[in-house]
């Protein structure tokens, strides 16, 4: 450019204004756009100045001449351009980090009205950017913390908190899934929680071994550390198990502890389904997250349990003024039958003190005398009975019977009632003797009182049947009518105490609510039980009884040459789960009249506490339970000592090729679709009883 003195009047001007300014300015000049700087733009450039003075622009803006060189051809067609806080990644030193300015670029114009440079002026705002960000997450964090108080003090299960806060934290946090899982540090097992994903994502098991994940996660969460993986493929500590997390859906992770008396008891996760640089925000919010949702979960759970306490003490002082109030019921209506058979008996008595009458009519008052003692005997012989049968005072004669005597003696009983309703009375009896050893007097009594409760409340000229048969090892006797029916609440108690039935408005039945609790006991007695059904009100009722035939009859069926029946099969007891009332009892008729030991629970969290108690060799589990789902009840079983060989069968609506594979997956044995293949069960049964 030659000596300074030489160069144009209007160089010289800018340049005398710019070195003689404090705030940072710099001349790009030329065709070149050399360039010339103040010492305030030389503090800009930090390692740039000096060896770039004097140089073409292009040459020291070449890291961000992209940015550049758009606003340097918009100026030199005579136009300023000014941007405050833009954003650049400068070269300074030896890093390269963001950085923000202010900066105006204006032409400088010659003698000739030619732009011959450009003017920039220019303050660095970094400082202030970064200090308007971090105040505006802190007010946006702030926010979100509140966001996250208000939501959580409103709830009142565990799970509703873990669900909200998984989805808060999602959405604040933009990442694919948050979920939280309960942690098993001796089994080295993680039961998920309260999972929330933001996209379609395959689905999470309800627990996974954390090992099958990185054997590392345990001991860094157990140091109260988060494990932070921003990319599962390149992760020295993920890299081996990488598939495992992308059959998932997960490409980066985030799990953040919580400890208790030092050890690590669960823990907040996040994934994002590509690699994602997980910031120390994320990480903090997580923490905080964590700490308040724990909080909120063992406040819900407190209360849970007081809820439960007062609900429990509610049910209890409920089921005393019920007991109390049945009592009182029971006394009543005992006087009453009393009462009943004393009024014909006084009247007699007076009839035959006060008046003279001929043989005949004494004969006659008599017998109502005569049957009136009988009723009343009849009604304390019952009082008698169930106390000395409840006591355990009653001494069975037992025999050999062919049921098929008892149930006609019985039959015989029932007659005059039948009769005088004009019921049709169906007996069916199979052709070959089944035997039982039991008391002749007790089953005709327990048969009879069957018999005598169909015949009452079945309105005249109804039906009702008697049918025995043989399931494997057990005589099943069955009463069905199709009379009046029975609520579930009624069907619920049928066999307690004092359980007057009020399936009448009036009391014309009679009774006093014994005769099903003195049922119930006798069966007991014999080793055997008695079971109730109605599809409700105006549909009948149905009385199963099942006794265990006797030994040789068992044997005898078993030896029987050329016999089609497979052979008796080993009674096993089973569990069956279904929150399905009506479905779980009956497949646990069905099961109990195959002469095996049945309990029913419809709650997967009762069951997991009947099992350990239990130790049923089968459980027949649905699937789509609402507390805890069927494949994750089975993997509880799985980890019980009591349960962990017990035979698992699904028992579900669910059948794809996907379902099974979940419930194989989960520690099921065998999968059955509903409605259930009940021979194809039935056989399987058999197997299993070997």
């Amino acid at each position: 450019m030659g000596p300074p003195e030489l160069w144009p009047a209007c160089l010289q001007t800018v340049l005398r204004t710019v070195l003689g300014s404090r705030f940072p300015m710099a001349i790009h000049w030329g065709s070149e756009l050399l360039t010339f700087y103040n010492d305030a733009f030389a503090q800009v450039l930090g390692s740039k100045h000096p060896g770039h003075l004097g140089r073409p622009a292009k040459e020291w803006w070449r890291e961000m001449w992209d940015q550049m060189a758009p606003i340097v051809e918009h100026v030199l067609t005579g136009e300023t351009y000014y941007v405050e806080n833009a954003s650049y990644a400068p070269e300074r030193g030896h890093s390269q980090r963001e950085t923000y300015f202010t900066h105006c670029h204006s032409p400088i114009w010659n003698e000739d009205n030619q732009v011959e440079g450009v003017l920039l002026v220019l303050t660095e705002s970094t400082r202030e950017v970064l200090a308007e960000r971090a105040f505006v997450a802190l007010n946006r964090r702030q926010a979100f913390q509140l966001d996250v108080a208000d939501r959580l003090r409103g709830l009142g299960a565990a799970t509703e908190v873990t669900a909200a806060a998984t989805e808060l934290l999602g959405n604040y946090l933009h990442v694919s899934r948050v979920y939280y899982t309960e942690i098993n540090e001796g089994s080295r097992t993680a039961f998920v929680q309260g999972a929330w994903s933001a996209a379609d994502l395959p689905p999470l098991p309800g627990s996974a071994r954390l090992d099958d994940f990185s054997p590392e996660i345990i001991g860094i969460l157990n140091e109260g550390k988060p494990f932070v993986v921003n990319d599962v493929r390149t992760d020295p500590r993920t890299q081996a198990y990488a598939d495992a997390y992308l059959a998932l859906g997960m490409g980066a992770i985030v799990a953040v502890p919580l400890l208790q008396a030092g050890r690590v008891t669960c823990a907040l996760n996040l994934s994002h389904h590509v690699p994602r640089a997980w910031t120390r925000e994320d990480i903090a919010i997580t923490q905080d997250v964590v700490q308040r949702t724990w909080e909120a979960v063992e406040r819900a759970r407190a209360v849970a349990a007081l809820r439960s306490e007062h609900e429990h003490s509610k049910r209890a002082q409920a089921a005393l003024r019920d007991a109390d109030k049945r009592k009182d019921e029971f006394l009543a209506m005992l006087a009453h039958e009393l009462r009943n058979p004393l009024a014909p008996i006084g009247t007699a008595a007076e009839l035959l003190r006060h008046f003279q009458f001929d043989e005949a009519t004494v004969k006659r008052t008599s017998e109502v005398i005569s049957r009136q003692v009988k009723h009343m005997t009849g009604l304390i012989d019952d009082l008698l009975d169930v106390s000395r049968v409840t006591r355990g005072m009653v001494t069975l004669q037992k025999e050999t019977l062919d049921l098929r005597d008892v149930l006609g003696y019985a039959a015989e009983q029932a007659r005059p009632l039948m009769e005088a309703r004009r019921h049709r009375f169906a007996v069916q009896l199979p052709p070959e003797p089944i035997h039982v050893l039991g008391d002749k007097k007790r089953l005709v009594q327990v048969i009879a009182n069957l018999l005598n409760n169909a015949a009452k409340y079945t309105p005249e000229d109804g039906f009702v049947e008697l049918r025995l048969s043989l399931r494997g090892d057990s005589a099943t006797v069955t009463v069905r009518d199709n009379g009046v029916g029975m609520l579930p609440e009624l069907l619920a108690r049928a066999f307690e105490l004092f359980a007057q039935d009020e399936r009448t408005l009036d009391r014309s039945q009679g009774g006093m609510g014994l005769g099903l609790a003195l049922v119930q006991r006798l069966a007991e007695a014999h080793q055997g039980s008695v079971a109730a059904h109605s599809d409700g009100i105006g549909k009948g009722s149905t009385f199963i009884l099942r006794l265990p035939v006797a030994q040789q009859q068992a044997q005898a069926g078993q030896d029987a040459p050329g016999a089609a029946a497979a052979p008796a099969v080993r009674s096993l007891r089973l569990l069956v789960v279904d929150d399905n009332v009506d479905a779980a009892e009956t497949l646990g008729m069905l099961m109990a009249e195959a002469g095996h030991q049945v309990t029913v629970e419809h709650s997967s969290r009762v069951a997991l506490d009947r099992a350990r108690e239990l130790r049923p060799d089968i459980c027949l589990l649905d699937i789509g339970l609402p507390d805890i789902d069927g494949n994750e009840l089975a993997r509880r079983l799985r980890l019980q000592p009591e349960t962990a060989g017990t035979v698992l069968i699904a028992v579900t609506g669910y059948g794809q090729e996907r379902d099974r594979n979940e419930s194989y997956a989960a520690g099921f044995d065998y999968h059955f679709v509903k409605p259930v293949d009940m021979p194809r069960l039935q056989a399987l049964m058999a197997r299993i009883a070997g």
